[in-house]
């Protein structure tokens, strides 16, 4: 049975005020606020591209703070950076290379593909390691769920075999950085390079296969060497993309541990040549990230590898045309895989 409900004393009922409205006056003066938050960083952004310095500090500072409001409003990059989740960062054009979209074609695997034939005219070896990127390595960063393994492109498998064929030895460290690639981290989070952990453990793996492959390449005496570990810190080059001045402000620093060696350093006599191209430098060149200062710390791939092989290596640039090996042993090419697939 339904409760009979009780009647409303209309001495008790309750008056509603008026609902407010905006005058017009007011919404003029909302609209012109607006205007003028909009106008404002337009008009530093206009006064430094004519101002002879483009590192104009007002406009600077207000990108700094419309960067700010977009990456800590709504999580958002701009057009060269994207923000994933736990606020890691990507280069856009390594989302366009997984994608097919807006990536520019490049000559790296014809040029391996005569350097082979080159090589292997004089009868020296040429072993190219591939390293996974970013974006293929930690997909879940970029679209939430669980993935079996780290995302490859369907032209990898083809260009690795053609590699394979030429008579390229071929260490793909992709599924090895997979398994890895939490213990520790293989990436940093605002920035493009690998970490000192996961670089060193790749070098462990080239060492092992240059000394099976090749014994009499491999040192057997201890090298002298002085090693020191570097503390450095560094916002991050993809953070940097986001805001050049106040990087640390927006999403804070990141911390590397390197191991310094001096006692290695290049030779051009060296028997084993060893082509890595700016990415791969990281933590030699001073320049780029981490590299605390003016003086390079000599803690990067080359001079770890050389230290595990025990002899000094022939660093060089990626392969040019023209080149010579005469007298080399052993030429190794240490490659982003996106470099290899457009």
């Amino acid at each position: 049975m339904k409760p009979t409900q009780q009647r409303i004393d209309p001495a008790k009922r309750t008056i509603l005020p008026p609902e407010p409205e905006l005058s017009a006056k007011a919404a003029r003066n909302i609209v012109g606020v607006f205007l003028f938050l909009l106008a404002v960083p337009l008009v530093f952004e206009i006064a430094a591209r004519f101002t002879p310095s483009k590192t104009n500090l007002a406009a600077a500072t207000v990108r700094s703070g419309i960067q700010w409001l977009l990456l800590h409003g709504l999580n958002e990059g701009n057009k060269t950076v994207h923000v994933g989740k736990d606020r890691w960062l990507f280069a856009q054009h390594d989302l366009d290379r997984l994608v097919h979209a807006r990536r520019q074609g490049n000559e790296v695997h014809a040029n391996l593909m005569k350097l082979a034939a080159q090589l292997k005219a004089q009868d020296t070896p040429l072993l190219v390691i591939t390293i996974p990127e970013r974006a293929a390595l930690y997909p879940e960063q970029i679209h939430p769920g669980r993935y079996a393994g780290v995302i490859r492109l369907k032209d990898e498998a083809a260009r690795l075999a053609e590699l394979k064929a030429a008579g390229v030895d071929v260490l793909d460290m992709s599924d090895a950085m997979w398994e890895a690639r939490e213990r520790p981290p293989a990436y940093f989070a605002q920035d493009s390079h690998w970490t000192p952990e996961v670089m060193k453990s790749v070098a462990l793996v080239v060492n092992k296969h240059v000394r099976e492959k090749f014994p009499r390449l491999g040192n057997t005496e201890t090298p002298i060497i002085n090693a020191k570990i570097l503390e450095r810190s560094d916002p991050g080059d993809l953070a940097l993309q986001l805001d050049p001045r106040h990087a640390s402000r927006l999403l804070g620093d990141e911390e590397a541990d390197l191991i310094s060696i001096v006692g290695m350093d290049p030779s051009t006599r060296s028997p084993i040549v060893l082509h890595v191209d700016e990415q791969m430098r990281v933590y030699d060149d001073a320049h780029l990230s981490f590299g605390g200062g003016t003086a390079a710390p000599q803690a990067g791939f080359a001079s770890q590898l050389a230290t595990l092989l025990g002899r000094p290596l022939d660093v060089r640039g990626m392969p040019e045309a023209g080149e010579t090996y005469e007298e080399k042993k052993l030429v190794i090419i240490l490659l982003p895989m996106a470099e290899l697939v457009p």
